[in-house]
């Protein structure tokens, strides 16, 4: 029978995460049998677990009546059109790869909505890793590098059967060869490679918290109080030693990156070196660097990054590129000078990671609520202008325009010309000429933009309006038919007038060419594992217009989100579309209070304040991250 192999499975997951017990299980198969319903269904309906939950960690339940072929399924679900199967199996003539798989690279349907079919049609269920509760103790009964080579991942064992999430399940070779090496039953479920090789990377990499047993200390063991020169210190290593070095510096970044870290901080404390990931907007704490290996690591960095490690009294930057996971990931590394009370001065490391494949977002994903996308869309498309996206350093900018270059891409296929000017280049992306600002080879904003001028564009992005003259030809372009995306550094939309204005740009040409403004915050996603309803204080929530029977959410804290009750980030946004009216009072250079009260009076305006509180409402963030990332309007 269709579905009871993997239902029966699904149980037993559920089981062994812990979001169920033995009785619960054991009940929701009998009501399964019984009234022939998933039984993931059933223990949604009698409220064991939530729907989030469940699809959290086993993706959608599809069901199948009777086994199709795939590109059958996919029509009959209503996920792709017979036109998109039809190119699908024409790509699959010519590479001979999979029709799934040309279907995922043709864009027609995501890598886990495919996994979801094919765990259905092959009665095998689907495992989404990402939010799995891994045993590391299953690492030693299956060998490090059988697992890479096989890209399997051990999740439990139950009654001698050991439960292995495979990207391919039908390979019975592997299954076989499994069976042999572990003398133990094994039984195949479905998971995405991508997901796999990361489980991989989680379970197998030496974890930070091993750090300082590892290398011989503890933060709280004692240490010589007297400044030790590094020199000194250097001479004391042995090769193995400085073996260890470089595995420490490699573990630091390869776990931030696995971590979705944005940033690293490595801060000389009196008696270890502190070490942050900037996860999600907030600096986490992580286990320290022992004191004994702070010179050297430092050095090892700064040997990457191209720096003067014999400079240690000023600040440096440099870069250096690794590979992580078969993706090229650029680290911006800066040193800074700074004092601590007993050491002297050391050096602190701040990277930036800019991971250009694994960080690309589109629109659909960045959190814009239905009528606003509508309305960007629309500004997208526009054949002239200019487009500005405003907000403070790190609020998304960058990612916003990346999402909206893409989607512009997609939609003429290739047939405009799109070029950009970046300082530094964050993304690198197929289809668009993205140009490296360089000071001192004189390429600066304004030089980039006359030569792009000469480069026939049809759209162009510079990284940010510095000066007068980038925005005196930005403006140039725009009258002369060219689209423009750039960014601005100002609280809210309306405030970009003033801010051209200030730069020394006319009014009028400021009116007749900006055809849109959008601001933008970031604020802290619920997490959506331990997400729980709570009651909010009745003189809060009409002081800030919020229905009295609204349900508002919160994360409770769990080991998904490092007990935060957040996990990911979404925007906050304000986005401002010109009109007639809009641009009399920009000739008139109203001030911003003046152009805001239109924009509201107008209707179809949002703050970021009243933007932030709809997704309070939808149970998407908190209103203590818009209160915190917002103004009072």
């Amino acid at each position: 029978m269709m579905m009871q192999r993997r239902s029966k499975k699904l149980g037993e997951i559920l089981l062994a995460q812990g979001l169920i017990n033995h009785d619960q299980l054991m009940y929701a198969l009998q009501e399964s049998k019984r009234l022939g319903v998933t039984i993931g269904s059933i223990l949604v309906k009698l409220g064991y677990i939530k729907d989030e939950d469940l699809t959290a960690v086993l993706g959608q339940q599809i069901q199948l009546n009777q086994r199709k072929r795939i590109g059958e399924v996919l029509v009959d679900q209503g996920f792709i059109q017979p036109k998109q199967i039809d190119e699908g199996l024409e790509m699959q003539k010519r590479s001979g790869k999979q029709l799934g798989k040309c279907l995922v690279e043709l864009g027609y349907i995501s890598e886990e909505k495919l996994i979801d079919v094919l765990s259905a049609q092959l009665d095998i269920q689907h495992v989404v890793l990402d939010n799995f509760q891994l045993s590391p103790r299953l690492a030693d009964v299956i060998p490090e590098e059988m697992v890479r080579r096989y890209k399997i991942i051990p999740l439990y064992e139950n009654n001698g059967v050991i439960t292995v999430a495979m990207a391919d399940p039908s390979n019975l070779r592997t299954i076989d060869h499994l069976k042999f090496k572990t003398g133990r039953e094994i039984e195949p479920v479905i998971a995405s490679e991508k997901s796999i090789v990361a489980a991989i990377e989680r379970i197998f990499s030496n974890k930070l918290a091993n750090m300082a047993e590892m290398l011989g200390g503890t933060p709280d063991s004692k240490t010589d109080m007297d400044v030790v020169s590094d020199d000194d210190e250097g001479e004391q290593l042995t090769d193995e030693e400085g073996q260890q070095v470089v595995k420490i510096v490699n573990l630091i970044v390869s776990q931030a990156i696995a971590d979705g870290a944005s940033d690293i901080h490595i801060e000389p404390m009196e008696r270890y070196y502190r070490l942050r990931y900037r996860i999600d907007g907030d600096l986490v704490e992580k286990n320290p660097i022992p004191l004994t290996m702070r010179a050297q690591i430092v050095s090892r960095l700064k040997i990457m990054a191209n720096m003067d490690i014999a400079e240690k009294r000023r600040p440096q930057d440099g870069q250096f590129q690794i590979r992580y996971q078969g993706r090229e990931v650029d680290l911006r590394v800066n040193t800074f000078p700074a004092k601590t009370r007993t050491r002297g001065t050391n050096e602190k490391i701040v990277m930036r990671i800019i991971d250009n494949q694994g960080s690309q977002m589109n629109l659909d994903q960045l959190g814009f609520l239905p009528a606003m996308r509508t309305n960007l869309d629309k500004l997208l498309s526009l054949p002239d202008g200019i487009l500005l996206v405003t907000g403070p350093t790190g609020s998304g900018k960058s990612t916003t325009l990346y999402a909206g270059l893409a989607s512009i891409n997609m939609l003429y296929q290739g047939k405009k010309n799109i070029t950009t000017m970046e300082d530094p280049v964050e993304s690198v992306m197929d289809g668009i000429t993205q140009g490296q600002i360089n000071n001192k080879a004189d390429f600066t904003f304004a030089a980039g933009m006359r030569a792009i001028l000469r480069q026939d564009p049809d759209i162009i992005m510079v990284g940010e309006m510095r000066d007068l003259e980038t925005a005196r030809m930005a403006i140039q372009a725009a009258l002369t038919g060219h689209m423009v995306f750039s960014t601005l550094h100002t609280n809210d939309s309306a405030s970009a007038y003033t801010r051209l204005f200030d730069m020394g740009i006319e009014s009028y040409l400021v009116a007749c060419t900006v055809r849109g403004i959008l601001a933008q915050r970031l604020v802290r996603r619920i997490c959506s594992r331990c997400r729980a309803e709570y009651q909010e204080d009745p003189v809060i929530l009409q002081k800030y217009g919020i229905p009295l029977d609204t349900k508002l959410f919160k994360g409770q804290g769990c080991q998904q989100c490092h007990n935060s009750g957040y996990k990911g980030r979404t925007g906050v946004y304000e986005l401002l579309v010109s009109d007639q009216q809009l641009e009399r009072l920009v000739v008139e250079k109203a001030s911003t209070d003046e152009i805001k009260k239109y924009l509201l009076q107008r209707g179809d305006f949002l703050t970021l304040r009243q933007d932030g509180l709809q997704k309070v409402m939808m149970g998407v963030t908190t209103l203590e991250q818009v209160l915190g990332s917002t103004l009072d309007d």
